[in-house]
């Protein structure tokens, strides 16, 4: 029988490379547990973005999109992609205010609608609270950051070693864990969390009941 090389090597390469992982990956997503209550996609924690699966409706491919880049984000932030999760989460929020924008007031206007733009530009009086609007700018400068190399920029030196809060973790004398922009992404995903829970969870008025 033909051995295939190829898949030998790559299993072994995921072993030497991921396996070791696990640990931290778990202890990730019980951090989660604690500060993203909404990290868990259970339809009881947002209702309110739970709806049909078959529509002609922007808005329900909005409310879709929203939870499926909401569990990239999860996964990103469980297995150490910080950079990819705050990327992530950055597009959750400009899509909740983009849906909760055309839910109010129909189409948006004509143009290119980033999350900066969104929040600044749009009128959001009689459709969104300000503390939710405050919330979604917390998101703003650490999304930019990531999106244009912002820091990379301002403080070459600082982006190389992973930003101002990344984490690190002795594991032996020898070895330490370095985890590029990990505080940014803990705050980023944390905050994404409690703008969901606000519009889609079961205090909100979009829940069903």
């Amino acid at each position: 029988m033909q051995v295939n090389t190829t898949e030998r090597n790559c299993a072994q390469e995921y072993e030497e490379r991921f396996a070791w992982r696990k640990t931290r990956q778990i202890a990730n997503l019980e951090e989660l547990s604690r500060i993203a209550p909404s990290s868990d996609l259970d339809p009881e924690v947002l209702p309110g973005l739970f709806g049909t699966l078959v529509s002609d409706d922007p808005k329900d491919a909005l409310r879709h999109s929203i939870l499926l880049l909401w569990l990239e984000a999860i996964e990103c932030y469980v297995f150490g992609e910080f950079q990819a999760c705050i990327l992530t989460c950055g597009a959750v929020v400009e899509r909740c205010l983009k849906l909760e924008y055309e839910t109010a007031r129909g189409k948006l206007p004509e143009g290119q609608w980033t999350l900066g733009k969104c929040i600044y530009k749009l009128d959001w009086q009689g459709i969104m609270a300000p503390e939710i609007l405050d919330l979604a700018k917390q998101i703003v400068d650490p999304r930019n950051s990531r999106t244009h190399a912002l820091l990379e920029h301002s403080a070459p030196q600082l982006a190389i070693i992973g930003g101002p809060e990344r984490g690190i973790e002795v594991l032996s004398p020898q070895r330490y864990l370095v985890e590029p922009y990990r505080g940014e992404a803990r705050k980023v995903i944390e905050t994404t969390s409690k703008i969901l829970s606000k519009l889609y969870g079961v205090e909100s008025p979009q829940s069903p009941g």
